[in-house]
């Protein structure tokens, strides 16, 4: 039982965290917090209205300056670009029209009204919602915008609807127009009502909020485990009890988790999600798989604490080696569940195991390994206990015979159950035995460094192994996956543009005037205003029929009626998209392919005209732009896809591709089986050749892991590995808890050495990456500007003679810029001196407002006012950042006629790819060359230290009247130093120590001659004494007699103690020789307690354990004497107040038999400790 006062330190502890964990959950979720965000959000927004008021009135005052309406760009630089960095922007009208714009990244209108709703004071643009503060002075408007939120018409990976950092509101509140029902109004300045926020959502809070109460109740639960575990320590002296108890408690904790979903507050974190992880009722999730693999760890670590074999048996009566079989059995069932689930667990996951792309690994990832570590390194301290136990009462050679027969019988189970052996369970279960059980006989190693980092190494090499196997297995399904999908691939963001087209086209008035023959202008008005962007990627045709028209079909020359041949393809082949006249046409030609129906009636015709358009997917392009950015996440590839390249071919022929690998042009030159998958390697790649039809095939390609990217992955998780090994180390060996931590030389070396190069290795690969990056820039730049000296030479010598660009010359530009675009594979936009978009090869971005129809306000005052030919700056949308280039367009006379902006979307990917790739493949190596240094400071440290450690256990060796060893040593260096001194000093202490022996013996020779002086002396004065008085005595011969006859007694009886004391001494000189015999130990110890059965002063007590018939080869009489002496000696150490006990206890330790002897008395003073072993020496 607990006495003690922090006997319930866990328990309170663990009380505490949970009660606070309650409260902050019941804060973030049932009490909702929505109102004091408001109230917080409202504080905000007021600060940065003051902000933007007062710098309003700046820019009124700069307004009113001379020349301002010619140098505004200069005046107004300070508030250039703001809208990033600080929240807010600014707008300046001149008599109705836009005259100035801090930030082209507000989607504003170009006259006034900014806003459609007058009264309102919150502007909704097409990328986001704005507070806005208009001042009017002397013809101009001045609007100051304060972003509130993000509001963009679809969302990705760049696109992100959210409220403004600041404000720190949730993403699922909603803005509603000022005194909206369940909503909160928010005043400006001014106290106006100017809109309301309604807190919306599953929980009204930000997502970082649910963390804390999150981590307390872990640490809580964690706390609450732990008190029990020593409680049940405490008052259960069965190991097996306990075990049952805890079990009991996990599973209990476990089930109302699960049933009840309690904690709800873990059902807000994405790692509870079942769209990262679920498999079953009992592990829906990555974060209950994690709990499981935790509780499942401390069990093994309770095992490892207290399973004792002895206690096995003696409760169960059972043979030890049944019990050690079964236990081994239990492990390697254990090892075969724990590669079961870590497979379902990675095959069932949506993220990476993989750890080879650092940049690639994410929360998920680090859980869900730390998840299989727990389970390997539970299962591996089971194994250690196991192996220990079953080296108590076996030899190493019967213990390696039993673990054989145990290893092979569970896998020729698994074999008949499954048909395989899985080798890779087994194979760890054996080799942590089997290390095990090499470091055995030396405990003082056991969780020593070499020790940890061999069984780490070990788990690393197996986790390493299933992970990759699994993933490798899960990307060869997804290479079906892909292949199928492949045969009917659509383009959700072609799918996107034809809902868009289909609108315009409903409600443009021009077609209906061009819908006469001929119809070429019909085509390129088409072409040119709805297929010159984003579809400049599809090969268009349109064809144009009335009810009487035919077509002439190739390669057959034949004729058809134009209306029933189209609709035959769309009956064959057509597949509506939602809410349009076009299909997706399922032709299986490997092209991605699309068709159109719009129909016009006519008065002059029944049935009237139609305009058909088929639109393919151009064969291998790569494409232009960043398609990615304008449609919505919910259409885009699975990132699964990313791992994966892909070719097509139709009648045997390349007609599509994607990725980095050069496909050939004919499927017939690989060499393949003609099945309808097919796998085969070659080139460093797995290929899956899926036939869809007769000549039809998709080819899925994904590089194959090498030597490599296990050698980059393993630093990674042998680290993760170590740290949590020695974080654990306390709990496995509580000793170490107790032991001081030493800065030893060895130590000092290690950290020293490891330390420099961690510095050097830091400071090098900081100065590699930044000049590396930076050359990455450089090359961009210039990549960039070379694209913008041939696009501009292009475009200049076309206006050399334009005075102005004139409508005419924006159509002709439209088509020079597609062509330009083409070639140089970049987007191209074109403004005018006024800094108004005219025209752009990616109108999409434009129309959609992500950003507005306007110059970059920097670019504008460096071309226009600062006169810079050219000029590079990075810019964003959202949250894609690229590097925008701009140069003016001159004519001959050296006037500006507009301005050429190239954003660099698609090579500001590939350089981001290739800084990411370096970036990447630079820390792995780094991280690997620290790892090997570690290892080498450690090597290097051993054997510096090497000498001085047997310098110290020589030393400690070193015993007087004993022959010492020498150190050898041949290094002629400060240690060859001190070991020839140490060895000048051993030889020297030889020589002092046979001088003190010769010294000692013969100073006990005199001490002994004067004590058997002394000794003769006594009987001889008496002996001296009678014979004189016998040679005066001159008595009668009768009384004479009498007198002879008694002196001769005396001196006879004086003799035999001179005999006496020389038998002595010669039995002084001889030690007793043992007479061993075999006899039974149990019995023996039977007949010495027989002496003290009726010994009222004690009670003594045997405790034989399993050792009731224990054979011994020794000397029964010293034995039975050795016993006798003990028991006296404790009982004349018992108080005469004290009820005695004496417990003796029999232990076996491999081939020899422990006996202890122990007693309730006073014990030994310390001051006499000492003498405990010196001759004749007695309590």
């Amino acid at each position: 039982m607990m006495h003690r006062p922090g006997k319930y330190i866990l328990l309170t502890l663990s009380a505490v965290l949970l009660i606070l964990a309650i409260l902050a959950e019941r804060g973030v979720i049932f009490r909702n917090p929505g109102e004091k965000l408001v109230v917080q959000f409202q504080e905000t927004l007021l600060r940065k209205e003051k902000t933007v008021a007062a710098a309003m009135e700046e820019i009124r005052m700069i307004t009113k300056s001379n020349g301002f309406t010619d140098n505004h760009l200069s005046a107004l630089v300070p508030y250039h670009e703001t809208l990033e960095n600080s929240g807010y922007g600014f707008l300046i009208y001149r008599e109705g029209k836009l005259f100035y714009w801090s930030d082209r990244s507000i989607a504003f209108r170009e006259y006034l009204p900014v806003n459609t709703e007058p009264d309102s004071k919150i502007i909704r643009f097409p990328n986001g919602f704005y507070l806005s503060r208009t001042i009017e002075d002397e013809g101009y408007t001045i609007i100051g915008l304060i972003l509130v939120r993000y509001d963009f018409p679809h969302e990705n990976k760049f696109l992100h609807n959210a409220y403004l950092e600041d404000f720190s509101l949730p993403e699922t509140f909603q803005i509603l127009k000022a005194g909206a029902e369940n909503s909160i109004e928010i005043h400006n300045l001014d106290n106006e009502s100017v809109f309301s926020i309604a807190p919306k959502g599953e929980i009204q809070c930000k997502k970082t909020q649910v963390y804390l109460p999150a981590l307390m109740y872990m640490a809580g639960l964690i706390l609450l485990i732990l008190f029990l575990r020593k409680l049940f320590a405490e008052r259960h002296q069965s190991s097996g009890l306990r075990l049952l108890l805890m079990l009991g408690v996990l599973f209990f904790l476990y089930w109302i988790h699960i049933l009840f979903k309690f904690p709800s507050v873990f059902y807000h974190l994405e790692i509870f999600s079942p769209a990262q992880f679920a498999y079953s009722f009992w592990l829906p999730s990555l974060g209950d798989f994690f709990i499981v693999s935790g509780f499942i760890f401390f069990l093994m670590l309770n095992l490892y604490r207290d399973l004792r074999i002895v206690h096995i048996e003696r409760n169960l009566q059972l043979s030890r080696n049944y019990i050690l079989a079964f236990l081994m059995i239990a492990a390697a069932i254990g090892y075969f569940l724990a590669g079961f689930f870590i497979t379902r667990l990675i095959s069932n996951s949506s993220f990476s195991f993989t750890l080879n792309q650092i940049n690639e690994i994410t929360l998920q990832t680090a859980m869900g390994i730390a998840s299989v570590m727990l389970l390997l390194f539970g299962l591996v301290l089971f194994t250690i206990r196991i192996t220990d136990e079953g080296l108590r009462f076996l030899k190493r050679k019967e213990f390696l015979v039993m673990l054989v027969t145990v290893t092979v019988m569970v896998g020729l189970v698994g074999f008949l159950i499954s048909g395989t052996i899985a080798y890779q369970p087994l194979l760890l279960f054996g080799l942590s035995s089997l290390l095990t059980t090499i470091y055995n006989p030396s405990s003082s190693r056991k969780f020593g460094m070499s020790y940890l980092v061999l069984f780490i190494a070990i788990i690393t090499v197996f986790s390493l192994e299933i992970i990759y196997r699994v993933t490798v297995s899960k990307e060869r399904e997804v290479q079906k996956l892909l292949a199928v999908n492949l045969v009917a691939e659509h383009d959700p963001a072609a799918e996107v543009f034809l809902a868009e087209i289909q609108q315009d086209i409903n409600q443009d008035p021009n077609i209906p005037d061009l819908l006469l023959q001929p119809y070429e202008n019909l085509e390129d008005y088409l072409e040119f205003t709805y297929f010159s962007g984003f579809f400049r990627q599809y090969d268009l045709q349109i064809t144009i029929c009335s009810g009487s028209d035919s077509l002439i079909i190739h390669p057959q020359n034949s004729v058809v009626p134009c209306f029933p041949f189209f609709d035959k393809m769309i009956e064959d082949q057509g597949i509506p998209l939602t809410g349009t006249s076009f299909y997706y046409l399922d032709n299986m030609n490997g092209r991605i392919s699309y068709f159109g129906k719009i129909h016009y009636p006519l008065s002059s015709d029944s049935i009237g005209i139609s305009i058909f358009m088929e639109l393919h997917s151009r064969i291998p392009s790569e494409g232009i732009g960043f398609p990615e950015l304008l449609i919505d996440k919910s259409m885009q590839k699975p990132a699964s896809y990313n791992r994966f390249e892909y070719a097509k071919y139709y009648g045997g022929e390349l007609v599509d591709k994607h990725g980095d690998y050069q496909y050939n042009y004919y499927i017939y030159s690989y060499d393949f089986e003609d099945t309808e998958y097919a796998y085969s390697t070659w080139d460093g790649y797995e290929h899956l050749v899926y036939r869809s039809r007769e000549d039809n095939y998709v080819m899925v390609s994904r590089s194959l892991y090498t030597f490599v990217d296990y050698l980059i992955s393993f630093p990674y998780l042998f680290v993760f590995y170590f740290a949590f090994s020695l974080l654990i180390l306390p709990l496995v060996r509580p000793k170490s808890r107790k032991q001081k931590f030493q800065f030893d030389l060895k130590l000092r070396i290690q950290v020293s050495i490891i330390s420099i190069v961690f510095v050097s290795l830091l400071l090098v690969a900081l100065g590699t990456i930044f000049y590396n990056v930076e050359e990455y820039r450089s090359r961009l730049q210039e990549d960039l500007d070379a694209k913008m000296n041939s696009i501009s030479a292009e475009i200049d010598l076309r206006l050399e003679e334009v005075e102005e660009i004139t409508p005419e010359i924006e159509e002709w530009l439209t088509r020079e810029l597609v062509k330009l675009s083409n070639i140089f594979t970049t987007d191209i936009n074109i403004y005018s001196v006024n800094g108004e978009m005219l025209v752009s090869s990616r109108p999409e971005v434009f129309s959609k407002g992500l950003i507005s129809r306007k110059i970059s306000t920097d670019a504008y005052y460096e071309l226009f006012e600062n006169f810079q030919t050219s000029y590079f700056q990075p810019e964003r949308i959202g949250q894609l950042g690229y590097l925008s280039a701009y140069t003016p367009i001159i004519n001959d006379k050296g006037n500006y006629l507009g301005f050429i902006n190239l954003p660099y979307f698609t090579h500001q990917d590939k350089y981001s790819q290739e800084i990411s790739t370096f970036i990447v493949a630079f820390i792995n190596l780094y991280v690997l060359l620290f790892l090997v240094s570690i290892m080498v400071a450690i090597f290097i440290a051993n054997q510096i230290t090497r000498p001085l450690v047997t310098i110290r256990e020589n030393l400690r060796k070193i015993e007087l009247g004993k022959r010492n060893e020498h150190i050898q040593y041949r290094m002629d260096d400060e240690i060859g130093k001190l070991v020839r001194e140490y060895n000048r000093k051993v030889d020297e202490l030889l020589v002092s120590a046979e001088l003190l022996a010769r010294s000692e013996r013969e100073s006990a020779w005199r001490e002994m001659a004067k004590q058997i002086a002394h000794e003769i002396k006594n009987p001889l004065t008496p002996m001296k004494l009678n014979i004189q008085h016998l040679m005066r005595f001159r008595g009668e011969e009768k009384e004479y007699r009498e007198t002879v006859n008694r002196v001769a007694l005396t001196l006879i009886g004086q003799i035999e103690t001179l005999s006496d004391i020389a038998t002595e001494f010669s039995n002084f000189a001889q030690i007793p020789t043992a007479r061993k015999q075999v006899f039974n130990l149990s019995e023996q110890i039977d007949k010495v307690m027989e002496l003290y059965e009726n010994d009222h002063r004690v009670k003594v007590s045997v405790d034989k354990g399993a050792l009731k018939h224990i054979m011994v080869n020794a000397d029964r009489e010293q034995l039975s004497r050795a016993l006798i002496n003990l028991i006296k000696n404790g009982i004349r150490a018992i108080p005469a107040d004290r009820e005695g006990h004496i417990r003796i206890v029999l232990k076996r330790e491999a081939h020899m038999v422990v006996i202890s002897v122990s007693d309730n008395g006073t014990g030994i003073p310390t001051d006499l400790q000492e003498k405990m072993f010196s001759p004749n020496f007695t309590t």
